[in-house]
């Protein structure tokens, strides 16, 4: 091979390395707000921490940076605070060409809601255009966090509709099955329920309005009294057991309520609890395999 061709080989080699090289390089990501629909000047970006914003500025004309609600601005820096007048409030900056120099960068680091940091990188530019020209708002759209606060929706919507079924199925069991509506009354009016009855298991006083709900006693076949586990469920106070007798009393006031059909045996629902829609499952310990006991 002559001396020129081997030149020449060697020549395109090194092309060839140098194109390859450039190839490799990785291509800058520029990004250039779009316009909005009703006005080129109110822009929009999608939020890209690998991308660099571009933001054009005129003289004469500030920018309204907006970032996502609840973001707090944490530090700002810029490559040329000479030519560019920033002020940081809260989720937004301000920008504000005051003379033309040569494009300059800006990094702003944000603090989210849960602690979390956001950085943004700006490439500022400066022109001597009009209006028309300049961006009076920038506004960062965020389509993860849109995507992630759907789902958290949907989720709080599924967890209360199934709240909302369970108590549909506790108020429905409430008034479910036989009732025994046979009850007197005799003591003072004043702390007479609106409404008694028992499922076989538990006993419901039921208080209309605001009236004031009265302690509630057990009478034994002796005449002891005792007090009884209840919970109020609207209004109705929901004594947990039934009895021959139950005795309510308000400072110096007693009113004895008699179960005139009571039944010692009660109503087995078949569940092993004091609703039909729940099941009571028991629960083996553990043994252990080794050691001592």
């Amino acid at each position: 091979m002559s001396a020129r061709s081997s030149s020449a080989c060697l020549a395109r080699a090194g092309m060839l390395s140098i194109l390859l090289a450039g190839a490799a390089w990785p291509a800058q990501a520029l990004q250039n707000p779009q316009a909005g629909n009703r006005d080129a000047r109110m822009r929009t970006v999608v939020y890209d921490p690998a991308n660099v914003v571009k933001i054009n500025g005129v003289i004469r004309a500030s920018t309204q940076v907006m970032f996502a609600e609840g973001e707090e601005i944490a530090h700002v820096a810029i490559g040329d605070s000479v030519s560019w007048e920033i002020a940081p409030a809260g989720n937004i900056l301000f920008l504000k060409p005051r003379e033309r120099h040569p494009a300059t960068n800006l990094q702003v680091v944000t603090t989210r809601r849960d602690g979390r940091k956001r950085s943004y990188q700006f490439e500022l530019s400066i022109s001597d255009g009009s209006l028309s020209d300049s961006y009076f708002a920038v506004r960062f759209a965020y389509p993860g966090d849109e995507a992630e606060l759907r789902r958290t929706e949907a989720a709080l919507r599924r967890s209360a509709a199934e709240a909302g079924a369970i108590e549909q199925t506790f108020a429905a069991s409430d008034t479910a099955g036989p009732r025994n509506w046979r009850y007197s009354a005799q003591g003072a009016a004043t702390l007479e329920p609106d409404g008694v009855y028992d499922d076989g298991q538990e006993t419901f006083l039921r208080f209309e309005g605001n009236r004031e709900m009265p302690a509630v006693y057990l009478v034994a076949s002796d005449g002891s009294e005792s007090l009884v586990p209840k919970d109020v469920r609207g209004e109705f106070v929901v004594v947990h057991a039934i009895g021959r007798e139950l005795r309510l009393r308000q400072g110096a006031q007693v009113t004895c309520l008699f179960n005139e059909a009571f039944d010692p045996v009660g109503v087995n629902h078949g569940t092993r609890t004091t609703s039909p829609a729940v099941m009571r499952t028991v629960r083996r310990p553990i043994r252990s395999t080794g050691g001592t006991p």
